[in-house]
This record gives C-alpha cells, sequence and structure tokens, in this order.
C-alpha cells in the first residue's frame, strides 16, 4: 500500500520540532508505521522555506509553505470578510494537492483533522480518502464563549485598536473555516473517530458516510511503568490552552471554592498555553489569589513528571472530542473529574475511573475535588481503573491494527 497523509503537524519532519497542541500523537503515530511491511508512507503538512519533497527513514515528506500574500491585503479580508480569498486559498492548497498526489502516486489519502485545507483534496481526486476526526469546527465554534460572554465582549475586551482587529479576524476565520469544514464532511466518505460524539457529528454532518471507530496512540513519556504517588497536599494538574471553550473560568471559580468555602490547602498546576486576562476581569478573579500556578508550555517529560505526584486531573472544557491530555492522565493512573461534554462521556466512565460535572459548575467540581483527596482509597481504584483502560485504549499494536483494518476496508 501507498499511503499520503495530509496532517496538522510536521510530525516527525527533522526540519521541525514543533509537537505542541496536537503534534505528539500524529508523531506516535507515524513512527510506527516505519515498520510495517508493505506500507509506504508519505507525509504532507504547512511548513515554510523547505523543499518540495525529501525521505528520511523510508518516509517521504512534502512540506506546504503558506500563501504569499501582502499583510495588508491578509488584514482586510480577514478582518472585513474574504470569499474571494478563500477561494483563492482553497485554489492554491488544491495545487499543491496535485503536485503531491503526481509525485507520489498513493493508493490512499489520509487526511488527519477538518481544520484546515487538507480535506478538500477529494476535490481534486478519486482516490479513497478516509478522515481522520480530531477537533470539529462548527460545534466548537457553537460553544465557543462561556454562556456568560457575548461576543461583544469579548471583541471589545480591549480598547488596544491591535487586540480589536486579532478578535475580529479570529471570529471571521472560525466562520470561514467551519464553512470549508461542512464542505470537507460533505466530500469524504470514510471517516475514522474514537467517541460516540464524534460518529454523530459525522452522520450528521455527512449521513452517507462510513464510521470506523479508530483509537490513538500517545506520547512515548506516558506509557511509562513508574507507579503514580498520591500526595498529602491536594495537587491538580489541567492542560489548557487560550482559547474560552477551554474553560480557564471553571478553573478560576473552582479554586475560589477549595479556597474561600472548603477551606482547603491545595496548589493547582495548569500547563499550556493561557493568556488569563481576559478571563480573570470577566469573573474576578486572578489566578495567584486562588492557588492556580500557570506552568506554561511543558515537554512531555515535564508533564508526566508532574501528574505522577498529583491527586487528580481536571479538565473543563465547553466542547471538546477526545482531549489527548485527559487520555494521558489517565495513563498515568490519574483520577479524572471532567465537564460532561462531547466526547468526554466516551472517556470517562463515572464512578469507575472519574466524575462527569456539567459545564459551568464549580460547585460539583468542588465536591469531587474534594471527595477525591479525602478518600484515598477512592481515588486509588478510580486511578488503577483509568489506567487499565488506556493502556488498552491506547496500546500501539491495537491502533495499528485498527488503521491498517481501515486501509484495507477501503481500497477493497
Amino acid at each position: 500500500m501507498r499511503i499520503l497523509w495530509f496532517t496538522n503537524s510536521p510530525s516527525c519532519y527533522a526540519a521541525s520540532r514543533n509537537c505542541y497542541n496536537g503534534g505528539g500523537w500524529i508523531a506516535s503515530a507515524e513512527k510506527m508505521f516505519h515498520s510495517v511491511d508493505g506500507l509506504d508512507l508519505a507525509v504532507s503538512f504547512a511548513l515554510d522555506g523547505q523543499p518540495f519533497k525529501s525521505e528520511s527513514n523510508g518516509v517521504c515528506y512534502y512540506p506546504i509553505p503558506s500563501p504569499k500574500i501582502s499583510k495588508i491585503t491578509k488584514y482586510i479580508k480577514d478582518t472585513f470578510g474574504g470569499e474571494e480569498y478563500e477561494r483563492k486559498s482553497w485554489e492554491y492548497w488544491i495545487g499543491y494537492f496535485e503536485k503531491i498526489i503526481a509525485d507520489f502516486k498513493p493508493d490512499l489519502i489520509h487526511v488527519w483533522g477538518s481544520e484546515m485545507y487538507f480535506g478538500l483534496v477529494h476535490k481534486i481526486t478519486n482516490l479513497p480518502i478516509v478522515l481522520h476526526i480530531q477537533g470539529v469546527l462548527n460545534p466548537y465554534l457553537n460553544a465557543y464563549l462561556p454562556p456568560f460572554v457575548s461576543w461583544k465582549q469579548y471583541r471589545w475586551q480591549s480598547l488596544s485598536p491591535k487586540k480589536l482587529a486579532i478578535n475580529l479576524r479570529m471570529r471571521r476565520l472560525w466562520q470561514r473555516g467551519s464553512i470549508r469544514e461542512k464542505e470537507i464532511f460533505g466530500g469524504i466518505k470514510n471517516f475514522l473517530g474514537r467517541t460516540s460524539w464524534d460518529e454523530r457529528i459525522a452522520y450528521v454532518l455527512n449521513p452517507k458516510s462510513r464510521y470506523f471507530h479508530v483509537d490513538e496512540i500517545l506520547r512515548d513519556s506516558f506509557y511509562q511503568t513508574k507507579s503514580r504517588e498520591i500526595p498529602d497536599r491536594l495537587t491538580i494538574v489541567t492542560t489548557i490552552s487560550q482559547p474560552l471553550y477551554k474553560g480557564f473560568d471553571l478553573v478560576l471559580k473552582t479554586a475560589k471554592l477549595l479556597k474561600e468555602n472548603l477551606k482547603l490547602d491545595f496548589e493547582w498546576k495548569c500547563f499550556g498555553n493561557i493568556n488569563p486576562a481576559f478571563v480573570e476581569k470577566i469573573v474576578g478573579i486572578q489566578h495567584q489569589d486562588v492557588n492556580v500556578k500557570l506552568m506554561g508550555v511543558a515537554t512531555q517529560n515535564q508533564l508526566a513528571a508532574a501528574e505522577l505526584e498529583a491527586t487528580l486531573y481536571f479538565h473543563p472544557s465547553y466542547i471538546d472530542n477526545s482531549p489527548n491530555s485527559l487520555c494521558e492522565a489517565q495513563m498515568l493512573g490519574l483520577p479524572v473529574i471532567a465537564t460532561n461534554v462531547g466526547g468526554i462521556t466516551t472517556l470517562v466512565d463515572e464512578g469507575e475511573t472519574g466524575f462527569l460535572v456539567p459545564s459551568n459548575d464549580p460547585y460539583q467540581a468542588a465536591y469531587l475535588i474534594e471527595k477525591l483527596h479525602i478518600d484515598k482509597a477512592l481515588n486509588k481504584t478510580f486511578g488503577e481503573n483509568a489506567r487499565t483502560i488506556a493502556l488498552k485504549r491506547h496500546s500501539p499494536e491495537s491502533v495499528k491494527s485498527q488503521i491498517l483494518g481501515v486501509y484495507r476496508e477501503v481500497l477493497k
């Protein structure tokens, strides 16, 4: 089989070391396929300043440079509309898709994610295509803002003209991306997913599609066998990023209840790319006043080490499919408290591996955090259950078998 991947990250490409926010598990999957006999793999992605084609470890890489447009044109198009800009962007990407397909001559195309332009490859080829669902822009845009924040508030959160332009442009980009995504879902027949939520989304966006369950491989550091020690001091870990739907407001509100109402001594470590200013202003809580520590972007080893010393993992999102950060915590034997949204119910078994709370409910969250802190036996049982399930769910050999099975089925 000759398989061409289009990915949202450079994966294992030697010229890039960017594995933050989505790259890690795609790279892990690629490494798994290096040793598959009878499979030739090519990986294409967006990256500037690279040759059209290179080869390493038996894999062909096709970096695609960004379209060259003036900054003024981009500002105007992104801020005030841009249907013509979007159309020209489609033409640009499709032109590269044609060149890559002609050069590699794949039997099947595997698109990782619907958020970017790669799924538009269906426009220019009759080759079989599978789309691996990651995040889905349309339902994410629907839940992008917390219920107490309006787009007007978000747009005018800063008097800075630069900040205002960024916020306007962000919404425009998401709106255009969601339109593009509908066309991608409508033009592709085969979908790979891993939660009941993404299976339902795929059906709604394309009722004629076929859905295959395929789990994901996690980053290497989270397959270690080191045992977790439950700390005496309540220690919470959360991995989060900047968009408001990631729920940093819920972290702050829950932390305030833990400190002021339940009088707990605790530390809440938040890893990732977080800009807290707007959320803190809206909810009236400063992170440093409620024992929340912003840890920044961590390596996989740093994050794994922190989680092995934590009481629990907390996931506060307003929408999510299958966050790998949550799965990584389960792999290390951490119990999880998460919001009952998106695909989370496929990952967290209520009362077995953790607890689910309604989104934007800091009161139940605070109660359950204290419960897992006080009841060490329950904490240990949940953590062991989570690790047992996660080891099976994220088994590299199992995932490899699942993906290869899909390839063979689609190529029949």
